[in-house]
């Protein structure tokens, strides 16, 4: 008697053919390539040295080939550089926690990204130091407000929670300006250091210290900034200095 072969239950998916697999499997392999190929082609020449002719030269592939997984060189380059956005992302999620105050919280995360900088060097310079052009959301690569990939979303999540400490309902756009602006302050801190850091004209003291007065300074100013916005209350100054304590 010839054996039959069982049909696949109701709501079971029939396994893919052994072709489709092998087929998948290579072009995730080319994918691979291609990522590594961009991020070697970055260090070398920055951004400008990827194209995706370049990208396609590096792994003995056709310019077709590319383009049958990345649209545009701002995807490639994107999608090259997740895993250390993702990285950078947890990094800073792992250091908001979640206790204290929300402006304590936001010390723990600049803490942590000036301190990710200076041990992790080139990432850190492909990530946030090299020019390159920007993808669209769709295409990033990186799930958008997802605080584990989304490094900017836990920056503006924190920074509605500090106005909310003190009795602000700030617009969007302000909470984003604000965010952007403790992010520019970190940043270059950690880009300075990175660049000029042996420098014999500056006098540069500890990390932590150094950050630590950035910080009050920038806070201190943001403070300042909101006691003056629309519905600000009375109360906004002392809540903004027992947040800061």
């Amino acid at each position: 008697m010839t054996a039959r072969t069982p049909k696949p239950q109701d709501g079971a998916s029939e396994p893919r053919p052994r072709s489709t697999q092998l087929r998948d499997r290579e072009l995730q392999r080319r994918r691979t390539d291609m990522l590594s190929a961009v991020r070697t082609l970055i260090r070398k020449g920055g951004a400008q040295a990827v194209t995706m002719r370049s990208v396609a030269d590096a792994i003995g592939a056709s310019t077709t080939m590319v383009y049958s997984l990345f649209p545009d060189k701002a995807t490639l380059i994107s999608h090259a550089l997740k895993r250390d956005f993702t990285e950078l992302s947890r990094l800073l999620l792992e250091a908001a926690g979640d206790s204290g105050s929300a402006t304590e919280r936001v010390r723990r995360v600049a803490l942590a990204h000036a301190k990710h900088g200076p041990a992790h060097p080139p990432p850190y310079r492909l990530l946030v130091m090299a020019q390159r052009p920007p993808p669209t959301i769709e295409n990033s690569g990186i799930e958008y407000g997802n605080l584990s990939e989304d490094a900017y979303a836990l920056l503006c999540g924190l920074v509605q929670a500090m106005a909310s400490e003190r009795g602000l309902d700030s617009p969007a756009q302000e909470i984003q300006t604000v965010a952007q602006i403790i992010w520019e302050g970190v940043h270059g801190l950690v880009a300075l250091r990175l660049t000029i850091d042996q420098d014999p004209w500056f006098q540069r003291l500890p990390l932590d210290e150094h950050l630590n007065i950035l910080l009050d300074v920038l806070l201190t100013g943001i403070d300042a900034r909101w006691a003056h916005l629309p519905g600000a209350s009375k109360n906004t100054a002392k809540k903004a200095s027992s947040a800061h304590k």
